[in-house]
């Protein structure tokens, strides 16, 4: 039985777990902006930097969905340190090696121990939140991993311009070791746990799905150019995927149980979600760019174009939540929804017309959106499952929206390296601009056509 009331401990037990992912997705946002010194310093490509983000969102898609096998087969206290242990050696790591490909590694480290973690922050707010402040804590859990974003840029010039990238990685480490021992000794321990073997063929099939579609979404600019390549990426992939829903229905303990998706409010929802998300790091990839390249902005005026967007959007997830409380998901859900129609609309209508003003207001309108939107169609959708198997549906919703993530920043790369090709720069970027604006318009359009159908599968609220 839960309690009526979210004790100290619970507290901060969810803060422990959540400031793993705030710490991810700072320094995954912050790196992003010392590309530019890696690849001077370590005499790499654009395309091999860019490994430094997704090959950490690759680990943490791929770690996210065994969450739900390690939460029943281990102590989670346990999980937590270990979690805890890869992501300080992943730092330790990156702020001393001299190599490239040890400072990959270290990120891996850094993705494997989110991927553990993150998962962990969901299942505590479910498991120890009381009913009528659901809403509220999942908002708050939204709101830890979208704050990140709103700083980490900022944090990441800070720390390059007048220290050194590796700063980054060593003012992070005092915050995980922190929030590894708080974990340790307020998470608690209530399942019984089972001895069950993980189905290591359905772990491999999941990461290797993962993995070839990201890089095959990566290489869409080289279709033309080497076609049979860039297809069988995505064949082995779709192959893979189809291989691992197959495996997880015919075997006695899957790392998922795909029974979650016979609910239609669940399904709809999370597609909502993917979608949603393809949109939100497309944007964030694209504006800074439009903004330095076509609008002769500075990279200092470029990271902060998002920024009032962004903090708007962590802020509103908990008043969200509270909103889901008091009044039910859908007036939000619907709201967040009409907001991000109307700026993903004014960026395609005004496209002609932009400035710099213009691109923070209509980001700041999406964000307003996204604030309502992200944890509150979580919490719907985990709460039409039944209990036992909340764990499988977070699991699941983590492992899609760093996939889709994944997926969306590597379109909206594609789609600007392709339309750069054969042309000056400037003009290639304003019109690959133009085409990656109208893939997010799209993208809005489908979140709103799923949260409908998710709506109406259950009736309206």
């Amino acid at each position: 039985m839960k309690q009526d009331k979210l004790s100290i401990k619970s507290l901060l037990a969810i803060l422990s777990a959540g400031l793993f992912s705030f710490c991810g997705v700072l320094i995954e946002t912050a790196t992003n902006i010392t590309f530019p010194t890696l690849i001077n310093e370590f005499n790499v490509t654009t395309s091999t930097v860019q490994w430094m983000t997704t090959g950490n969102l690759l680990t943490m898609g791929i770690f996210i969905p065994i969450s739900s096998y390690l939460k029943k087969r281990f102590p989670s206290k346990q999980l937590f340190l270990v979690a805890g242990c890869l992501f300080s050696l992943g730092l330790i790591i990156d702020s001393l090696t001299s190599y490239f490909s040890i400072l990959l590694v270290g990120r891996l480290l850094q993705g494997a121990g989110v991927g553990i973690a993150l998962p962990m922050m969901y299942n505590i707010i479910l498991e120890e939140s009381p009913q009528r402040l659901l809403g509220f804590m999942m908002g708050c859990g939204a709101f830890v991993t979208a704050a990140a974003p709103a700083i980490g840029p900022t944090f990441g010039g800070l720390m390059t311009q007048y220290f050194s990238w590796r700063f980054i990685f060593i003012s992070v480490l005092p915050l995980i070791i922190m929030a590894s021992i708080i974990g340790y000794f307020c998470i608690s321990d209530k399942e019984k746990y089972m001895n069950e073997k993980l189905d290591v063929k359905g772990f491999i099939a999941i990461a290797l799905s993962f993995v070839l579609l990201i890089i095959g979404f990566s290489h869409l600019d080289k279709v033309f150019d080497q076609p049979f390549m860039v297809i069988a990426y995505f064949i082995f992939g779709i192959i893979s995927i189809v291989y691992f829903a197959y495996h997880q229905k015919n075997i006695e303990h899957p790392l998922i149980h795909f029974q979650i998706f016979d609910n239609k409010g669940f399904m709809f929802h999370t597609l909502a979600i993917m979608f949603l998300q393809m949109t939100t790091l497309g944007f964030g990839l694209l504006l800074p760019s439009f903004v330095q390249i076509v609008l002769k902005e500075s990279a200092t005026s470029a990271g902060v174009v998002l920024l009032p967007g962004a903090i708007v959007g962590a802020v509103l997830a908990p008043i969200g939540g509270l909103i889901l409380d008091k009044f039910g998901a859908k007036k939000p859900i619907i709201l967040g929804v009409i907001c991000c129609c109307i700026s993903v609309s004014g960026f395609l209508l005004l496209f002609l017309q932009l400035t710099y003003m213009t691109c923070v207001v209509l980001y700041f309108i999406y964000s307003l959106g996204i604030g309502m939107i992200v944890g509150n169609t979580m919490t719907r959708a985990l709460s039409l499952l039944k209990e036992n198997l909340h764990a499988d549906g977070n699991a699941t919703l983590q492992t899609l929206m760093q996939l889709s993530g994944g997926i969306g920043t590597s379109i909206s790369a594609a789609i600007l390296s392709f339309s750069q090709q054969g042309v000056e720069l400037l003009e290639g970027t304003k019109r690959g601009t133009l085409f990656v604006i109208v893939f997010l318009v799209i993208n809005v359009f489908i979140v709103a056509c799923f949260q409908k159908l998710a709506f109406q599968s259950k009736g309206d609220e």
